[in-house]
Formats: C-alpha cells, structure tokens, sequence
C-alpha cells in the first residue's frame, strides 16, 4: 500500500478496499473521522490503534458480534497526514471445547500486558493513546473538565548515569507507589501511565487537573520518598509537577506537551 494520495486516488483505494473489508475509514487521531472526499471531521470519535515508526498499527477488539481486527496504516491525502482504518472480524474457528473463551482471556491478558510499564507496572503511553484518549475527548466534547498532570521525578537520569538502572527503576517504583496511592486505582475518570523516562503523566475527567497536581504535590510531601541504591545504600528523590487543562489547547496532544513544558 502506497502512502502518498490523491483525493480521486485516496476515493478508489477506499472503494477496493471495502470489497475486502467491512468497515474502511479515514482518520486524524486528533480531529477523529474524517470525510474522504473533502477530509473534514465529521465531529465523531475514532479509534485508532497506536502507529509503528512504519505508521503502522494493529488492535483486536471485542464487538457486538465477536472479536474484530483492526488495521491502521499512516497516510498523506492531498499533503494532508491521516490514518486509513481498516476492520474485520476474526474468523471464528474456535468454537469447539471453549477454545475461543480461552483465546479471548489469553487475547485480552496479552493487550493488557502491552499496555502496562514493565519496570513500574503502572499504564503506558499506549494505554492512554487506544483506551483513555477516546473517553477523554469524548468527554472534553461534551464540556466536562479534562487535564493532564505531568510529574517528572528529577534523580531518574543521575542514578542511570552514575549508580544503576537497578536504582533508576526502584526510585521510578517508589514515585508511582505514591501517585497511585494518591489518585486511588486507574477508573474511567482518571489514569497514571509512564510515558518514558522518569515522566509520569496523569489525566484526569471531570476533576481539574491544578485540584489533583495539588492532591499529588501534598502526596508526595507527606511521604518519606526513599528508595534502595544498593543493599547498604538508600537514597531520596524529588519531584516536579505540572498541569495542563484541556481548554487552554482543545487538543489531546497539545495539553500533554504543554503540561511537560511547563515542568
């Protein structure tokens, strides 16, 4: 598949692929979907599947029907930057013995697994991306206060650079201990994820983001914040934290970066 369109040419491509596929749209993960012929949002919400270096992508989720694949390809329209989605179902050939219960279990601990930090256990930039950006902009779209808490623990690189990794990830398990602790489990209304590094990032729905930086800040100060070096060694750590609210950019992206500049 080519990755450079023409509208007319972006148009015949959707048409052959609807023969192969039941379900074939454009996408602009910020604006949601987008009409072929003109590529402006039709103001509904898309799900789109986080993109390879490739601009590749792939999920398998639950429908009404049974489990469907979908597939996202990066694309330019007309010099404009979109995502082609394409959507199937998955043959269904596990039917006999549970095989296709036991598939879905097995499926659905895979994706989870995908979508969590390895060294924290907390969620991934991934998890936000698929699974809480749609909600948060469904939500945003519907007036309610959406924001981002951006925390950067500050020691991450020192002890990377100078100590070990081993340090690095029991300082970074500490600092997510005490936010998860302070902002209660991941729920529909709010999420902590580590975007890479010693950046944590929390996005809250419904609940300003400054009232839950402040929730965090007062966390963070009542609590010792010590972690192990070494066997005989233990060190503290700081923090800086920062927020963003979706009104003062209208735009996933941009409320995630400016929290982070803002650090």
């Amino acid at each position: 598949m080519k990755q450079e369109y023409t509208i007319a040419e972006l148009q015949a491509e959707m048409n052959a692929l609807s023969q192969l596929f039941e379900s074939v749209a454009l996408a602009d993960p910020r604006m949601g979907l987008l009409d072929p012929a003109t590529l402006q949002p039709l103001n509904k919400i898309a799900t789109v599947p986080a993109l390879d270096a490739n601009g590749r992508g792939l999920q398998i989720v639950k429908a009404a029907n049974g489990l469907e694949v979908v597939i996202a390809q990066g694309i330019n329209a007309a010099g404009t930057p979109c995502v082609l989605l394409l959507q199937m179902p998955l043959p269904r050939s596990l039917q006999a013995d549970g095989a296709e219960d036991s598939f879905t279990r097995t499926l659905s601990q895979m994706q989870d697994d995908l979508r969590r930090d390895h060294v924290t256990g907390v969620y991934n930039a991934v998890y936000l991306n698929e699974e809480f950006r749609p909600r948060a902009e469904r939500a945003a779209m519907n007036g309610e206060p959406v924001g981002v808490v951006m925390v950067r623990v500050n020691e991450y690189w020192h002890l990377r650079e100078y100590e070990s990794d081993s340090a690095a990830n029991c300082c970074l398990n500490m600092a997510s201990g005490i936010l998860q602790l302070a902002i209660g489990p991941t729920n529909e209304k709010i999420a902590l994820a580590r975007l890479n590094d010693g950046f944590f990032a929390i996005v809250t729905i419904g609940t300003p983001a400054a009232k839950v930086a402040r929730t965090v800040s007062e966390a963070m100060n009542d609590s010792r914040r010590e972690f192990n070096i070494s066997l005989s060694r233990r060190g503290t750590f700081t923090v800086n934290i920062a927020s963003a609210e979706w009104g003062e950019t209208a735009s996933w992206d941009m409320t995630l970066s400016l929290a982070q500049q803002r650090l």
